[in-house]
């Protein structure tokens, strides 16, 4: 039980809710039913995903995890050295389970965006590749594996992925940004550690405007039907403004925590219809 505990907290439970609404707004935009294929999909999202990305990712990053207080108190495990095999082995086991919940659907696209959700989780984290030290593709991965991927899951129960609209697409860019706002909040101790990131690679200023600028985008160039979109995006970037202005501790971590509730709220209201 000890062990299971310990799983637990790698995969972060906080961020369990995240792939599962990003399924669901795919799902609502494609007017897809919910089958019991998409519903074995949703459980794959929370913990056998969640595991096998930030399983991957702590693997590899023991040494900033040590030094960031906002991990330990906050989202998950530190994973160390004796630890290791465990987590690996656990993360290969959910493999089968994750890209087995695509095969189910019988859905060529969904199939598809699942193993490329794996394949992201993989390429973040595991050198050689990597691309979590290789910015700005860290932020690019992030908007893929953490919205355009299970955003097209979803949305391939119901319709064409593409014939997705840009909105979409904007959507996923936006998040790209927020990948960017995080690297900014992780600085400190991925500097020590000697982590290239985003912000390590071009300052914590740099990180919160590329933020900024895509929330602007996807605000302005992005036709929303729902308020709680146009209301989340405009939060952010007022979140986001404030960050690049001052970009020390208090306001980014203020900024990160802003995005992080307004898009559980946001989604949430857009799936009810609001």
């Amino acid at each position: 039980m000890s062990r299971f505990v310990f799983l637990v907290r790698v995969s972060r439970p906080i961020l369990w809710p995240i792939l599962p609404l990003v399924y669901c707004l795919g799902l609502q935009a494609a007017a897809a039913p919910v089958s019991v294929a998409a519903l074995l999909q949703l459980l794959t999202l929370t913990l056998p995903m969640n595991l096998l990305g930030c399983g991957l990712n702590d693997i590899y990053d023991y040494a900033s995890d040590l030094r960031s207080t906002r991990r330990r108190k906050i989202w998950g495990a530190v994973v160390a050295e004796d630890n290791r095999p465990l987590v690996w082995n656990t993360c290969l086991a959910m493999v089968p389970l994750v890209i087995g919940s695509a095969l189910v659907t019988r859905n060529g696209y969904n199939i598809a965006a699942t193993c490329g959700l794996a394949l992201v989780a993989w390429a973040y984290s595991v050198p050689p590749v990597r691309l979590k030290e290789r910015p700005p593709l860290d932020s690019l991965a992030n908007g893929l594996g953490y919205f355009l991927l299970p955003f097209v899951m979803g949305y391939s129960m119901g319709a064409d992925p593409r014939a997705m609209p840009l909105k979409y697409y904007l959507l996923a860019l936006s998040v790209c940004g927020i990948h960017a706002l995080a690297t900014a909040a992780d600085y400190d101790a991925d500097k020590a550690a000697g982590h290239r990131t985003l912000a390590v690679a071009y300052g914590r200023r740099a990180a919160a405007a590329l933020a900024l600028a895509t929330l602007v985008v996807a605000l302005v160039a992005g036709d929303y039907q729902g308020i709680a979109v146009r209301v989340y995006l405009a939060v952010g970037v007022v979140a986001t403004l404030a960050a690049t202005l001052v970009p020390r501790d208090g306001a980014i971590a203020a900024a990160c925590v802003t995005l992080f509730t307004g898009f559980l709220i946001a989604a949430i209201c857009y799936i009810v219809g609001w």
